[in-house]
């Protein structure tokens, strides 16, 4: 259940997985070649443009960057779950709701749900159906869990499939024959996302702590696009976290939709213990 418990609370995606011991049940990008003509631009931090030597801007690249808009999402994933050597897999069944709040339960074997979570805001909360526990934390606790800094809104970005950690004011580019290589800082990442032409579509993300000293790196990879809302949505994605230990998470959707109405319920049975 320990692997339960860390899934959920370290993604439900991320925050919603730490464990079913009890209950078990990607895109390549074209390395660059050199002898390949660049053209690159970039901003600085007042927003201007600079080193333009194409009719793109790096506003107009970030502009036209696959993004999903959307009010409510559901979906159904296959999750494959590895840490410390040991692997899980399971399925878990996820309901969006923008800016508010992730609802996550993991099924296990025979259709047995073994875990519920929600997240909102400002906190984290988890129902372990195997051990009779009731985890009530914030974002510190699933910050510590899975080693980046997530927030609501970065949480929901990485399970619709859309970029993350991408500064506007501070990116640039480079293009290849049939690829865009972005790189762009924040004050946790530098982050050089791959980026498919002609659609735009990003296909790996490889992050690396601004802080040289923290050792932090991840890599996220978006693959099987389909058309869905207006943009792509796409249905694999693999997310691989090495910061103190490595954590590694495949999910593979089965089913989702867009904008419909959502059911999340969540309480607490009597008799579960409490762990803050």
């Amino acid at each position: 259940m320990k692997h339960i418990t860390l899934f959920l609370s370290a993604a439900l995606i991320l925050a919603s997985c730490n464990s079913a011991k009890k209950a078990q049940r990607t895109p390549t990008t074209p390395a660059a070649d050199s002898s390949v003509k660049t053209e690159t631009a970039s901003t600085d931090d007042s927003g201007d443009k600079k080193d333009v030597t194409t009719p793109e801007t790096i506003s107009t690249v970030l502009e036209k960057l696959n993004h999903i808009d959307y009010t409510t999402f559901s979906g159904k994933a296959a999750v494959m779950y590895k840490a410390k050597g040991d692997t899980k897999n399971f399925d878990i069944k996820l309901q969006i709701h923008k800016d508010s709040l992730i609802w996550a339960s993991v099924i296990g074997p025979l259709g047995i749900e073994v875990a519920r979570g929600i997240i909102t805001e400002d906190s984290v909360r988890i129902i372990n159906k195997l051990n009779k526990q009731y985890i009530a934390s914030s974002y510190v606790y699933l910050q510590e869990q899975l080693g980046l800094p997530l927030d609501l809104g970065t949480l929901q970005d990485l399970l619709v499939g859309n970029p993350v950690f991408i500064d506007k004011t501070n990116s640039s580019y480079t293009k290849l024959a049939d690829t865009l290589q972005v790189t762009s800082r924040t004050r946790f990442f530098r982050n050089l996302l791959n980026v498919m032409l002609p659609g735009y579509l990003p296909a790996t993300s490889r992050l690396e702590d601004a802080d040289a000293g923290r050792n932090r790196t991840a890599e996220l990879t978006y693959g099987t696009y389909e058309k869905t809302n207006n943009a792509q949505f796409p249905r694999s994605r693999t997310i691989n976290v090495k910061y103190k230990t490595e954590i590694e998470i495949h999910l593979d959707y089965k089913s989702f939709t867009f904008n419909e109405a959502l059911n999340t319920p969540f309480s607490v049975p009597k008799g579960y213990k409490t762990k803050k």
